[in-house]
């Protein structure tokens, strides 16, 4: 029980870690150390496909991809060029996390699942055992995870876009006066 605890511990300062890191990377590596310690929860509970999933889905590929992520969109910025793009951003996302936090608590209340046993159910852990927990009654929620993470996606590419569209029209001045020194000459 002690063990649990720590473990516990741990995967709660990596996800508060996550949220106060001021660099992408640091909460990145934070959430690497949420996710390991998740895993070896998982051990614990003699959940081991969980816990080799965790660490080779999420550990490996899924924060390769977020480090090269961060890498493209963080690339050649400075601090001041990385402060807020559009006004209110940080307000508007705080709001939409709340109303999609609440959504998530409204269908946890309309969708409880089976009862909390002290026991484990027979099959935890194991692949039949994830497979009927996903495509059975807890359906909705493996559906609800895929929309956040399908807005998060979006989010991003909305966020980014206003770059682009500097930088493309900085090209076309650019182009602009390139035309008019040459008529001019």
């Amino acid at each position: 029980m002690v063990g649990f605890v720590i473990l516990a511990i741990l995967a709660m300062a990596g996800a508060v870690g996550v949220i106060v890191a001021r660099q992408p990377v640091h909460s990145a590596l934070f959430l690497i150390g949420n996710i390991i310690a998740l895993a070896v929860l998982y051990l614990t509970l003699s959940a081991e496909f969980l816990a080799a999933a965790q660490v080779i889905v999420y550990a490996g590929a899924i924060m390769v991809l977020f480090l090269f992520v961060v890498t493209l969109l963080t690339a050649g910025k400075d601090e001041r060029e990385a402060a807020e793009t559009l006004p209110g951003q940080r307000l508007i996302a705080g709001g939409a996390s709340g109303l999609v936090g609440l959504a998530l608590v409204v269908l946890a209340i309309l969708n409880p699942g089976p009862a909390i046993s002290l026991g484990l159910p027979k099959n935890f852990g194991t692949l039949r055992g994830m497979g009927a927990a996903l495509w059975g009654p807890d359906f909705v929620y493996l559906v609800a995870v895929a929309i956040m993470l399908l807005t998060a996606a979006i989010g991003v590419l909305v966020l980014n876009r206003p770059e682009r569209r500097a930088v493309r029209g900085a090209r076309k001045a650019s182009a602009r006066q390139t035309r008019s020194r040459e008529g001019q000459a």
